[in-house]
């Protein structure tokens, strides 16, 4: 969505909230991800008090419609308004969907580049919540989760290449077994001094296959979300 201002000249984005602290007696000061700037963080101003301008919608999991002032220079943009653009009341119905919904927006509250715009991974985090949101979804939500988070690392140019070494170039044989090192983004053949962590050849083509929005089952889900937090520590995304 094309940031575009309202006639007293506020913008107007769609966002994802990742996160609220409270601030003074009725403030609110939010790290929202946006379709239009990217991450920001925001003074919503009365929020806590304001049910017309803010209406309680200042909850993770739903897609928002905000109005925003930006100055020039200010550390935070000031929140006008906001309102529920896409709710998702199945998703908040289920502990596991919710802690998966969670931990994605982490991941993208501490891996996201402040004001850069990240059309991919708003696509990624639409996806995700609305697959965990649908109560006909039957893909077990931790594999939903490992998924997007392959798709996550992409999206934020630290994708890993799960068919070649990231040395020398190798490609690595359909079926084949192979060693990669999520830090360095891909695989690493013997020749170029290998990697500790060993993917079997069927987890190498479910992964691979994850990349580009395939699912996964449970046993490569936990191996998934071991290589995608390993790939986000090592570039700064997680702690």
């Amino acid at each position: 969505m094309t940031t575009r201002r309202t006639s007293s000249q506020a913008r107007v984005a769609h966002a994802l909230l990742l996160r609220r602290v409270e601030y003074g007696e009725s403030d609110l000061v939010i790290t929202l991800l946006t379709d239009s700037i990217g991450r920001v963080s925001a003074l919503a101003r009365g929020a806590r008090k304001s049910v017309k301008r803010f209406g309680g919608v200042l909850e993770p999991m739903h897609t928002l419609r905000i109005a925003y002032d930006d100055r020039a220079g200010a550390e935070l943009v000031v929140l006008r308004e906001a309102k529920l653009a896409q709710a998702r009341p199945f998703l908040i119905t289920s502990l596991e969907r919710m802690q998966a919904a969670g931990q994605a927006l982490n991941w993208v509250r501490k891996a996201a580049p402040p004001r850069t715009p990240e059309p991919d991974v708003w696509a990624a985090m639409q996806a995700l919540l609305d697959h965990l949101a649908d109560p006909e979804d039957t893909v077990l939500p931790r594999a939903r989760l490992a998924a997007s988070g392959i798709r996550l690392l992409a999206a934020f140019g630290w994708g890993i290449d799960f068919d070649r070494c990231v040395s020398c170039g190798k490609l690595a044989l359909a079926g084949q077994a192979a060693q990669v090192d999520a830090a360095r983004g891909g695989l690493v053949c013997r020749g170029c001094g290998g990697a500790r962590r060993r993917l079997s050849g069927r987890e190498r083509q479910a992964l691979g296959l994850a990349a580009t929005g395939g699912a996964l089952d449970d046993d490569t889900a936990a191996l998934a979300l071991e290589l995608v937090e390993l790939a986000l520590k090592a570039h700064g995304g997680i702690e």
